[in-house]
């Protein structure tokens, strides 16, 4: 698909499926055992000797999500390369399974510990791997992986969850564990409807609206003390734009879950925040979203990574479910025409994963855990061709 193609979700479903997937899985499925962790602007495959749970288990997730869209067969293929390879890191531990952070290509551990941040795309690529598949040992692995962060990193005090095993009382303490965790709550309430994952998202739910949400300015905090209390200084006041959008997202499925629609004024207030003050709005990158902002609104750092630039389009989607107003959907669209043709190499697959102020490149490679970020974002967009 080339900037210049006519742009609608049909044919973003198409070149998802024929052109984006089948390019990174025929570069990035290691067969020796997982995903490389990245491209270069060339496309040739970065082949480090480490791999990183993280990659892994988005990878597996990216697979499977366009698998169950429709994708062929090369693309089923490299969703079950990553669940088996995933299957193989699985380490039985008290109360589940435990996931090393890194790994060779044989499956050697190289990082032991264990991670909330990482453990918790694992949950989330089984809830889809088993939603493509039907794989009750998905959902059982799922199951076992929530089990093994909830006995060795739940803060039984304060709420929520610390950030690595063996404990560190690592500072400053993050929304984002907590952010993707509860993604991959929802994502298995999805796929098994069992009222305990819908109660587990409840409660990160809970802690967002009691520790991360800033009700005062309507953003969405990064960065606490112990107590979940903002930090001082620069860190405290750090906003995300691409944060911001993606939690739009995400409390709208959480809305359409629970039925909670109490939550509906915070998510356009996050929303409202996210689009008056994280989108660029002069120059040859108008319209694309800032990396970082502070509680003002002020521009922190004018770069722009690829990855914020497919939550806005999420939450777009998010704001067209919950309204029913076309003009998100065309936003959304419109945000896409931006990526092609300020984002996306020559090649119409790869992209270039951060740039400056006037579109200048600021990295070369490509990290192939992102494209988790551009497939979903590509999928969401694409179901709403009969909107």
């Amino acid at each position: 698909m080339t900037s210049d193609t006519p742009l609608s979700p049909a044919a973003l479903k198409s070149w998802l499926l024929e052109e984006l997937c089948p390019y990174w899985s025929a570069r990035i499925v290691d067969p020796a055992g997982g995903f490389f962790e990245g491209l270069n602007a060339q496309g040739h495959a970065l082949q480090t000797p480490a791999k990183t749970l993280l990659n892994q288990a988005r990878s597996t997730f990216t697979f499977s999500l366009a698998s169950l869209l429709g994708g062929d067969a090369r693309i089923r293929a490299a969703a079950d390369h990553g669940f088996a390879f995933l299957k193989h890191l699985a380490r039985p531990d008290e109360r589940g399974m435990a996931w090393p952070r890194s790994m060779d290509a044989h499956g050697s551990v190289l990082n032991p510990s264990l991670d909330a941040y990482e453990s918790s795309f694992v949950i989330l690529a089984m809830a889809w791997y088993h939603r493509a598949t039907g794989s009750a040992a998905a959902l059982h692995l799922g199951e076992q992986a929530y089990g093994c962060l909830q006995h060795r990193l739940s803060d039984t005090k304060h709420g929520g969850f610390f950030e690595e095993h063996p404990f560190t009382a690592k500072l400053p303490r993050r929304q984002n564990p907590h952010m993707h965790l509860l993604e991959a709550t929802l994502a298995m309430h999805g796929a098994t409807q069992a009222p305990l994952w819908l109660e587990r998202a409840t409660g990160l739910v809970d802690l967002f609206q009691r520790a991360f949400f800033d009700a005062e300015t309507g953003s969405l905090g990064e960065y606490f003390d112990a107590q979940w209390r903002p930090i001082a200084g620069p860190e405290g006041a750090l906003r995300e734009p691409g944060h911001q959008f993606e939690w739009v997202w995400l409390l709208q499925q959480y809305i359409q879950a629970s039925g909670r629609t109490d939550l509906n004024a915070t998510t356009e207030r996050l929303f409202q925040f996210g689009t008056r003050h994280g989108i660029n709005p002069e120059g040859p990158m108008r319209g694309a979203v800032y990396d970082e902002v502070d509680k003002s609104g002020a521009p922190r750092a004018r770069s722009m990574l690829m990855w914020p630039q497919t939550e806005y389009v999420k939450a777009c989607v998010a704001r067209f479910d919950a309204t029913g107003q076309a003009v998100y959907r065309d936003k959304a669209l419109a945000h896409w025409q931006l990526m092609r043709t300020r984002f996306f190499r020559q090649d119409g697959c790869n992209w270039i994963n951060q740039v400056g102020p006037q579109g200048e490149p600021l990295v070369n490679d490509t990290l192939s855990r992102v494209l988790y970020h551009v497939v979903h974002s590509a999928c969401e967009l694409a179901r709403l061709e009969k909107a």
